[in-house]
Parts: C-alpha cells; sequence; structure tokens
C-alpha cells in the first residue's frame, strides 16, 4: 500500500473561480495565473482544464511557458517577469508568448534581434519598486515598441504593494501615477489587477486583470477565507493515522521534545512533514480534522511525519488509517497558515512531489 498522503485538486473548483474574477470585471479580460505549477496545484493539468474557457495565461519565466507548450496549450501565454536573456526574444516570437518588458536590456534587445511579438506589456514601477521603469521612461518605452513595427499591440501595467490591505492609501496613490503615466502615453490598455485588486479595489476598466491565489479558492486577505470571499477552495491535502499510543500527563513528544501532554491522552502519528511540504514552523495547536472531528498538532513537525491529538477525547479511540484533513475540505488553508506564521500562497506553492495528487472534474 502506498503512503496515503493525498492532495486532492477540484479543477472545476478553480474554473468557477477565474469566471468569478471575470464576472468582478466584467469589461476585462483575464490572465489565469498558473506560475510556480500554478500555485501548486499542477500547471499543465490546471492550463488543460481552463483551456477554452481562460482568455490566456501567465507564467514567471520561459520555461514554465514551453512546459505548457509541450503539453499541448495552444492559448497565448504572457511572460510576467519578461525575457532573461536576448535568445528569448526567438522563442516568443515562434511560440507565441506575450511578455512583460521592464528594462533597457528587454528593450533593446529586442529591437536588435527584430523578433515579432504579438503583445508586449510596458512594466511601470507605480511606487513597489521591485520591476518596472518610471512613467516618463515609460511612455519612451510605449512609443519605441510602437515605432519598431515589431510589436502588435503595446500595453502597460504595474504590480501592487499593498492591495491586501484595504486601510493602506497606497493603492490609490499607486493607482493615480499610473493614470498619470497613461495621460503622458494617451490611448493604451492596461494591467493593474492582481487577486487582492480585483475582489476589493476599483480598477481600471477593459484591459487585463490577473487572477493569481484566488484561482485557487485562496484569500489574498489576511483577516478572511476564501470560502468568506465566495472562493471555491481547490485543493484538499489529506493523509491517515499510521501509529497510535498512549501518552501521560507530563510526557514529552517529538524532536526536542517541545510538546509537553497537559492530561493523558491518545498521541496520533501522521504520515505527513515538511518534506511533504507541510510546514516545519507550524506550531502546536494547528488545526486538522481527524475522522471529522477536530483535532491538533501536538509536537514538532518531523520531514515525514506529525504527531496530534484530538481536540476532545472520546469514548471511541483513534485508530491506524482514520482519515486525517490538513487543510481544505473543513481546514482553511488560511487558517494552518496562521498557525505557521505565513500566508496561504506559500503552504501550496511549497508542495513538493512526494504527494499522490488526484484531479477531480477532469473526462
Amino acid at each position: 500500500m502506498s503512503r496515503p498522503l493525498t492532495a486532492t485538486v477540484d479543477l472545476e473548483a478553480i474554473l468557477s473561480n477565474y469566471r468569478y474574477a471575470k464576472q468582478l470585471h466584467p469589461t476585462c479580460k483575464a490572465f489565469a495565473v498558473v506560475k510556480s505549477n500554478a500555485y501548486g496545484h499542477g500547471a499543465v493539468r490546471v492550463a488543460q482544464y481552463l483551456e477554452g474557457d481562460a482568455d490566456a495565461f501567465a507564467v514567471a519565466s520561459i520555461e514554465e511557458a514551453l512546459e505548457l507548450r509541450e503539453a499541448g496549450i495552444e492559448s497565448p501565454i504572457m511572460l510576467l517577469e519578461g525575457i532573461f536573456e536576448p535568445a528569448e526574444w526567438e522563442l516568443c516570437a515562434e511560440q507565441g508568448f506575450w511578455t512583460a518588458l521592464e528594462n533597457s536590456m528587454q528593450l533593446e534587445s529586442l529591437l536588435t534581434l527584430g523578433k515579432p511579438v504579438e503583445k508586449v506589456f510596458v512594466k511601470l514601477d507605480s511606487g513597489m519598486h521591485r520591476l518596472g521603469v518610471n512613467k516618463e521612461t515609460a511612455a519612451e518605452y510605449v512609443q519605441t515598441l510602437r515605432d519598431s513595427g515589431l510589436v502588435g499591440e503595446v500595453l502597460l501595467m504595474t504590480h501592487f504593494a499593498c492591495a491586501d490591505d484595504l486601510a493602506d492609501l497606497t493603492t490609490m496613490k499607486q493607482l493615480a501615477y499610473f493614470e498619470q503615466t497613461r495621460q503622458l502615453i494617451g490611448k493604451v490598455e492596461a494591467s493593474v489587477a492582481n487577486s487582492a485588486a480585483i475582489m476589493k479595489w476599483s480598477v481600471p476598466e477593459g484591459g487585463w486583470i490577473r487572477p493569481g491565489i484566488m484561482l485557487y479558492g485562496i484569500s489574498p486577505f489576511a483577516e478572511v477565507s476564501g470560502v468568506e470571499l465566495g472562493l471555491k477552495p481547490a485543493m484538499t491535502l489529506t493523509s491517515k493515522v499510521i501509529s497510535v499510543r498512549q501518552v501521560s500527563t507530563g510526557d514529552k513528544v517529538g524532536y526536542g521534545l517541545s510538546y509537553q501532554a497537559a492530561a493523558d491522552h491518545q498521541l496520533l502519528t501522521v504520515a505527513v512533514g515538511y518534506g511533504d511540504g507541510y510546514p516545519r514552523a507550524a506550531d502546536h495547536g494547528t488545526p486538522m480534522l481527524i475522522n471529522g472531528k477536530p483535532a491538533e498538532l501536538a509536537g514538532r513537525v518531523s520531514m515525514d511525519m506529525i504527531t496530534a491529538k484530538r481536540v476532545t477525547e472520546s469514548s471511541v479511540p483513534a485508530a491506524i488509517g482514520d482519515e486525517v484533513v490538513l487543510w481544505g475540505n473543513g481546514v482553511p488553508v488560511e487558517k494552518v497558515a496562521y498557525w505557521s506564521g505565513t500566508i496561504g500562497y506559500e503552504l501550496v506553492t511549497r508542495m513538493t512531489s512526494r504527494p499522490h495528487f488526484v484531479y477531480q472534474g477532469e473526462e
């Protein structure tokens, strides 16, 4: 029998979340962002399911884009970080990739090589100071690309630093700077909205939105879950109890003996660990379900195993083979992330190849 750790991915939930993003901004087209292996959900399987519905896909690098093409994906694919070396322009031309452009190397190499590209998104640094150029340079880049005759359409994009914090005025300042840049350029389509902005901010009509984490039913906001936002969580991570023992009051458990039993209780060993992507930083009390009943982490996370206890002791003892929901169905991944001092994004993108992946919704 194989190790019982399973990540079940609901492809219909991902499609539903994509359609919901488009409903929120009906004048916009939408990238389905499948970078980082579709946030740990499996980029090829997700893209295959969404093709025909998604207006285009977005990835971080040309390697991720080529993986989709090799799997038969024919839709447009956007390179969110642009090209990393000049020779990639030839692949963009051959494979029909769209790309961001944010520095002189990218611009000059495109002009030198003379390879035609269907769409280029000039990246504006509107305040995050990670990628992009200022508004005067962005206007110059747009005009240069238009005059080159190499680009079918030039668009303007930016990325928000604080869209997940509705009390922070930074997003408003970034939007104002973006609109000032558009006034310098004249008519140009926009792409500004990540998941947080799609759900809670007013953004330019038309152009492109970029739903990422929301596609997978996970909230971009710290204080609310995806379910509470009307999203459908796509991944349920489950395992089983593989060993059962009784510990007494005062007994210590696991590496470092960091957990100490406050009362007599069953201690349940579960097949999952940081070698699978379960967070080592998860604290005692991190929630889970065992046979549908509330349970919690009791002891430090190991590479291959965790130990847990049920929140309320039962007259019916737990047993080897009992199902454990680690996150997903009944256990929001956002809550597990909170107990681990991180965010839901990290938990799903750090998944390794060890869990068995099952896809629901495929024919």
